[in-house]
């Protein structure tokens, strides 16, 4: 047997200890099953909340295919990266480590996707309702505000009708002429639209204590939390409609474009033939009317501003801008779908490359020069060092045959140099 047969037999020993010793650690076989059944528990409430059963029979069938669909993949997919990709990462393979991790991120970051969105998605869709609500709020009271103006045209109007009123009585008690004409028509002209407008207070009342009922009855629909959110959205949909159409009416029924029109007609004057001073003295006070009725309507441009629309339906990702506000049920989910199942795959590869025999490198091939000569390519470093080392052996040797050794007389020693004479 070759010695490349040898080191991949003992490879394959090695991956089979791995797999022996994976294989005696049961608690990885109920946690591969137990993990994404939790994760697709999570996961079919969030879906149930987001609507996902909506339809009767057709919508639950979907929605249990669906879970179990998700269950079996997760499943085949985590068995996977640990019996397979763990083995592989500890015999040094260099994609199993990346794409078996990779694959167990992408496995929780799908339930997260899915979990924390419909645990999220009721509050979230309440909170967007609710904040709609006060904007419109604001936007009936200061059309009511408009409405107000209005009847404090009232009086007004009314002093303008008895004032011409009277001017026509005087003028016509020496005669019914021009000036009495002109001035009869204008008092008809103000007493007409004067009681328009006393009229529209009563109707103007009326629709005002509707639309605050039907103010109060929305804020009550949507604080009815025994009903799910999504038919409280419905109904608050259909209230808004007829809150508009009761705005509507109340324009209607207070009619300040029929008032500035009027005063446009005041401000432009009458005009007698042949009595120039008649003309400028009822002129005069018609520019007055017409100025009283021009700062009574400043308030008022004329426009009304476009009411706040209705918000669309809440979705998954919206639910993402309010993570901050539901942050423990992000971290659960989190915690849950991709903490765990990411932190058991990272313990366990940890655990078999510990544990795991070391595989030796194939041994070098000698070459055709090396089996020629019979000898091994070697290190120069190495051999340097080899030289340097000899070199102070040698050295050592030469100091030590350079020292006077002692003489041996009659049994005795004695220094070189102590017997010598001079």
């Amino acid at each position: 047997m070759s010695k490349n047969d040898t080191a991949a037999d003992h490879k394959l020993e090695s991956l089979g200890g791995v797999r022996r010793d994976m294989d005696r650690q049961p608690y990885l076989t109920v946690l591969l099953k137990v993990v994404p059944f939790f994760e697709i528990v999570l996961a079919g409430v969030g879906l149930y909340l987001m609507g996902f059963a909506e339809g009767g029979f057709v919508g639950w069938a979907k929605l249990i295919v669906f879970c179990m669909a998700a269950y079996a993949v997760a499943y085949a997919i985590y068995r996977m990266a640990i019996e397979k990709g763990v083995p592989l990462v500890a015999a040094k393979s260099k994609l199993a480590g990346p794409l078996s991790g990779l694959s167990v991120v992408l496995v929780g970051a799908a339930f997260f996707a899915v979990t924390a969105p419909g645990l999220t998605i009721s509050p979230v869709e309440e909170m967007r309702l609710s904040a709609h609500l006060e904007g419109l709020g604001s936007y009936v009271d200061g059309r009511l505000r408009v409405a107000n103006q209005a009847a404090e045209l009232v009086p007004s109007m009314q002093a303008m009708a008895d004032d011409l009123s009277a001017r026509t009585a005087q003028e016509g008690a020496s005669g019914f002429g021009p000036i009495a004409e002109t001035l009869s028509s204008l008092h008809g002209r103000a007493a007409g639209l004067a009681t328009q407008m006393s009229a529209s207070i009563t109707l103007r009342q009326g629709l005002m204590g509707q639309i605050q009922a039907q103010r109060l009855a929305m804020e009550q629909t949507l604080a009815d939390e025994s009903v799910s959110i999504w038919v409280r959205r419905a109904a608050l949909r259909s209230q808004q409609a007829r809150l508009m159409s009761l705005l509507s009416e109340l324009d209607q029924a207070v009619p300040l474009s029929i008032v500035a029109s009027y005063a446009s007609e005041l401000q432009g004057g009458v005009l007698i033939p042949n009595r120039p001073d008649a003309n400028a003295a009822i002129n005069r006070t018609l520019s007055g009317y017409a100025d009283t009725l021009t700062s009574a309507l400043a308030g008022h441009d004329g426009s009304i501003a476009e009411p706040p629309a209705f918000p669309s339906k809440t979705g998954a990702m919206d639910t993402f801008q309010y993570a901050g506000k539901f942050a423990p049920i992000f971290m659960f989910a989190w915690l849950v779908d991709m903490a765990f199942p990411l932190s058991l795959w990272a313990y366990v590869l940890m655990t078999v490359v510990a544990h795991s025999p070391q595989v030796w490198a194939k041994p070098r091939r000698n070459s055709d020069f090396d089996d020629l000569t019979g000898l091994r390519p070697i290190s120069l470093a190495k051999f340097q060092e080899v030289q340097n080392a000899e070199g102070t052996r040698h050295v050592d040797s030469n100091w030590n045959s350079a020292q006077p050794r002692p003489s041996y007389t009659n049994g005795k020693t004695s220094s070189p140099g102590a017997n010598d004479v001079r």
